[in-house]
């Protein structure tokens, strides 16, 4: 077992020295007298964020180079030791592995259970001691973040809200028709015979608004939920302003180009209305934006991405004013909603369905809202979420079927962003391939880091690290240095 670590470690290292600094999976610490400080805001973070390794014994500043007389046998204890301040306790694997003639410490820390975030160094409390990962450090989480954590223990039902000073008359009355019929058609002997304001409120789109029971007696008046105003709603926006999407379509394929240069925008628009309606403008608005004759990004797969932000963002009254955004860049689309993945869904989760069903675990943030989607129609055709669960699915089967490159996506507890890339998939993958789409990158630029390159081709570190190598190891490739700057970078060799 120790020389599998060992093995991972040694490439982690390689990756590290490639890039210049250690990574978002991976946290170096020196440890030469005593053990971190810092080290338990590490632990914190990578029990709250996807998990990550840790090394003890190695100095970043001296290239990722073993430190002298370090002590691995007292700092695995150590290590041990802060694992116990944490609450919950962490309990990684540490082992001790060789390293270029000396021993470190490496350390795996697997992301805690839902139900046990946030994890938090216990003296300073969830609120104070609660740490996630961000780029290749530790940052403080806020209270919404560790209130989001906390809220996971239980189920939200926010999505059940009463939405006060709403009644019945702002529901869309052929949405609630279509939704209507489709529950009975499904459901006779649950539905068949239920009126309809009965059938809206087993549904949860209606509620008794129990706050108005003094005036108006047993039961309260009748309101729209948060819930039923966003699949049936006329303008749900009337009453939650921020509860849209906005759509910005930029030059190129950065942000700075707008937000630093003299670039403008090519577009912008904020789509409103129930979700039906939300869903259909947004795909009609970014197909004449991109073509719609010969579209780079197929329709469903808008459609289905769109679907996924607009059901499971966050509803809580702090994300509220947060809009779902759509960035169209030359190269992809990135999807973006406020609220990461929900339960035990993970990105993992997504990409691998169930063995026998073929489609993934389904744990949804707002269970009411996502059944009622089931049967919402659009008012063109067809209904919001007819299958329930497997749009993730349907969006890989659509993009594998066009020859376009798997949609990618960045998961924190503050947002979840899908990307859409317009690439084809022009190669298998190996070494070689990747080596030849790294010199492309190249001979565009003088010279470039890891982390350019990573940007520019969007595939990952490890692919990046193996192209590299292949690159060195036949002397095309050579690393060049600029004063003042510590970052590496490579440049072709001319001939």
């Amino acid at each position: 077992m120790v020389d599998d670590y060992t093995a991972k470690m040694t490439e982690l290292i390689a990756l590290m020295r490639l890039i210049g600094n250690d990574t978002q999976q991976c946290e170096v610490k020196e440890c030469k007298r005593r053990i971190s400080s810092t080290i338990t805001d590490t632990l914190s973070a990578f029990s709250n964020g996807s998990g990550g390794w840790i090394i003890l014994g190695l100095s970043e500043k001296n290239g990722f180079t073993p430190v002298e007389d370090f002590n691995a046998r007292a700092m695995q204890e150590a290590l041990s030791q802060a694992c116990e301040k944490m609450t919950p306790v962490v309990r990684p694997v540490i082992v001790t592995c060789p390293f270029e003639g000396a021993n470190l410490v490496f350390a795996r820390v697997d992301e805690m259970l839902p139900r046990d975030k946030p994890c938090f160094i216990s003296e300073r409390g969830p609120y104070e001691g609660s740490y996630i990962r961000t780029g290749d450090g530790d940052r403080h989480m806020t209270s919404y973040e560790v209130d989001r954590l906390i809220e996971e223990h239980l189920q939200p039902t926010y999505d059940l809200d009463v939405v006060h000073g709403a009644t019945p008359d702002d529901f869309d009355p052929t949405l609630v028709e279509g939704l209507l019929a489709r529950v009975r058609e499904q459901h006779p002997h649950v539905f068949a015979d239920r009126g309809d304001t009965d059938t809206l409120l087993d549904l949860q789109a209606l509620r008794h608004d129990d706050s108005q029971m003094p005036l108006r007696g047993v039961g309260g008046v009748l309101r729209p939920t948060l819930a039923g105003l966003l699949a049936l709603g006329r303008y749900p926006q009337k009453y939650y302003p921020r509860l849209g999407i906005t759509i910005a379509v930029f030059p190129g394929t950065s942000r700075d180009d707008v937000f630093r240069g003299d670039e403008r925008l090519v577009a912008a628009k904020s789509i409103v209305g129930p979700i039906p309606v939300m869903i259909d403008d947004a795909v009609e608005s970014l197909m004449h934006w991109i073509g719609a004759k010969k579209p780079d990004y197929p329709p469903v797969v808008l459609r289905e991405a769109i679907a996924n932000a607009l059901t499971h963002r966050d509803y809580s009254p702090d994300a509220r004013g947060t809009q779902v955004s759509i960035s169209v860049f030359t190269d992809r689309i990135e999807i973006s909603n406020p609220g990461g993945l929900y339960g035990t869904v993970t990105h993992d989760v997504l990409a691998n369905p169930h063995p026998v069903t073929g489609v993934p675990s389904v744990s949804t943030r707002n269970q009411f809202l996502f059944t009622l989607l089931e049967s919402t129609p659009y008012l063109g055709g067809g209904f919001v979420n007819p299958e329930g669960g497997d749009g993730y699915q349907r969006i890989a089967a659509t993009l594998r079927e066009a020859g376009i490159e798997p949609a990618t996506t960045v998961n924190d507890i503050n947002t979840f962003t899908m990307t859409i890339t317009r690439h084809r998939i022009a190669t298998a993958g190996t070494p070689n391939d990747i080596a030849k789409a790294i010199t492309a990158v190249l001979e565009r630029h003088s010279a470039m880091s890891i982390r350019e390159i990573l940007r520019e081709l969007k595939i990952t570190p490890l692919a990046v690290t193996s192209g590299m190598r292949e690159l060195l190891r036949e002397g095309r490739v050579a690393e060049v240095r600029f004063r003042d700057d510590p970052t590496r970078r490579y440049r072709l060799k001319t001939a």
